[in-house]
Parts: structure tokens; C-alpha cells; sequence
């Protein structure tokens, strides 16, 4: 028998009409004049500090602006930038799908729960470097290096949000659910994988600024290529306008990528998933 109509009518409608009148719409996005107030207060200090001490610590906002401007014309630079964007997404998405499937197999398996547990809080309680180090010693690759040092990085917060997830479904949904026999695909996609998306989402959002500050770290530390490589350099150089230039790339980055997922997240309604992966 289908479990089509019904399931995804109460995964999808009844879920989103609930939270609907729950939460109230928000009548459109408003300018955070606060904000922008700090920012350009911090601008100013800023523009003033360059006047009383040396360019190696405080430049000139405008010779900040000139090298913004030349890193981005420049093919070389262009290229730096993709090579660590791609690191940064295919890394994470790539430990999304291994944290979320075992945090699915914890939570529906109470064995496998208690055998990844102390794996999960062991890497808890190690230093974020001490796992660097050990990349350097263990792989020799970069791009290994940087994949395993996001995995140890993001994984928990994957594992955690999709064990949750799924241990937070209600009895009675689980019950509804099963009473048209499913299998366990269709118990996959029609219950599951919804409960899941608000918590992988949120996921998501956090991983993204913690998985790029380990690329660059690992860039920085062990790299010859990428936005970390490049900082190093400026380091070395003593030129605060280009690593602040950097910087700004990559500020600008986990903007936009949360930008995407906050919609994503609006376009996606709590029973979207269902719907679509209806078999």
C-alpha cells in the first residue's frame, strides 16, 4: 500500500500550519542600523589609526580597498580562492553525509549508539591543533590533510543534530507512520528525512564558519596553496592590507553561504522533503 497522500499530509501540511501560526511572518527583511552604526564606527577608528601608526599595522583604509580590488582582477588570486572554496564545500559535504547516516544508525540502533559514543567524545577532547599536527604527521597529501581535518572538525555536530533529530520524533508519528507498513525506504524519506532537514540545516550554518577556519588553519600551517597559504605570506611580509583584503574574501564567503541557506531554508517547508522524495 502507498504510504504517498497520508504520511506526507501530516509531515508536511499539519507541521507547517502549526509552526505557521506559531511563529508569526515577518513582514520583510529590515536594515540593522545598529550594525551598521558599529561597523562604521570601527571604519573611523580605524581611518584614524592609520594616521599615528606605521602602515604594517594600521593601513589606510583605501590602500585596503586598492588590494581588495587587485586580488579579485587577478587571475592567480581568483584561482587561490576557488581551490579553497571547493576544499571548504566538498570537504563538509562529505562529512555531512558520513556524520548525519551515523547519526541516523545511532538513533535507531541503540548498539551502535553506545559504540560510537565514546569515539564522538574522544575527539571532543582533543585540541582542534593536536588534530593538525597529527594530519601532517599521518597524511602526506594536502587535500587528505584538509578533508581529515574538517571530518574530525564538523562530524560531532552532524552526528549530534541527526541523532537528535531522529530521537526527537514523537511516538505517535512513528506509530501513525508504521501502521501503513512501510519500508524502510518509505520510513526513510516520509518520516525521517523531514524531521531531519530543520536540525541538518541549523547544522549546517555552524559547520560553515568552523569548517573554513579549519581549512585555513590547515592552509596556513601546512599549505602551499590557498587563502591560508596566502595569509601566511602576508604574514610574512608584514602586509596587513593584503591579509585584511583576504580576510574580507573570506567573511564575504561564509556570508553568502549562509545567505543561501537561510533560503534554502524558506523554500524548503517542514514537509518539502517528504513530498518530493515520494517513491
Amino acid at each position: 500500500m502507498s504510504v504517498g497522500g497520508p504520511i506526507a499530509t501530516v509531515t508536511g501540511r499539519g507541521s507547517s500550519t502549526a509552526i505557521d501560526s506559531a511563529v508569526p511572518a515577518r513582514a520583510g527583511a529590515t536594515i540593522n542600523i545598529e550594525g551598521i552604526g558599529v561597523l562604521l564606527g570601527l571604519a573611523v577608528i580605524w581611518q584614524i589609526a592609520s594616521h599615528y601608526f606605521p602602515p604594517f599595522l594600521f593601513p589606510p583604509l583605501r590602500t585596503i580597498a586598492a588590494t581588495l580590488v587587485s586580488t579579485l582582477r587577478d587571475p592567480a588570486s581568483l584561482s587561490t580562492i576557488g581551490f579553497t572554496f571547493v576544499r571548504i564545500v566538498i570537504s563538509l559535504g562529505m562529512t555531512f553525509i558520513l556524520g548525519s547516516a551515523l547519526g541516523i544508525a545511532a538513533a535507531l540502533h541503540s548498539r551502535t549508539a553506545r559504540a560510537l559514543e565514546p569515539l564522538i567524545q574522544l575527539k571532543q577532547g582533543v585540541p582542534g591543533v593536536c588534530w593538525i599536527i597529527f594530519s601532517i604527521l599521518w597524511f602526506k597529501g594536502m587535500e587528505t590533510r584538509i578533508g581529515f581535518i574538517v571530518a574530525i572538525g564538523t562530524l560531532p555536530s552532524f552526528y549530534y543534530q541527526a541523532h537528535d533529530a531522529v530521537r526527537g520524533i514523537s511516538l505517535d508519528l512513528w506509530q501513525m507512520v508504521r501502521a501503513w507498513r512501510p519500508t524502510r525506504w518509505q520510513m526513510l524519506v516520509k518520516l525521517i528525512l523531514p524531521a531531519l532537514r530543520p536540525a541538518l540545516l541549523t547544522a549546517w550554518r555552524i559547520n560553515l564558519g568552523g569548517g573554513t577556519r579549519m581549512v585555513i588553519m590547515a592552509e596556513l600551517l601546512a599549505g602551499v596553496s590557498g587563502i591560508g597559504y596566502q595569509l601566511r605570506a602576508a604574514e610574512e611580509q608584514f602586509r596587513m592590507d593584503a591579509a585584511i583584503a583576504w580576510t574580507v574574501i573570506l567573511v564575504a564567503f561564509v556570508l553568502i553561504s549562509d545567505a543561501i541557506l537561510k533560503w534554502v531554508e524558506r523554500r524548503l517547508p517542514i514537509g518539502a522533503l517528504a513530498t518530493q522524495l515520494t517513491t
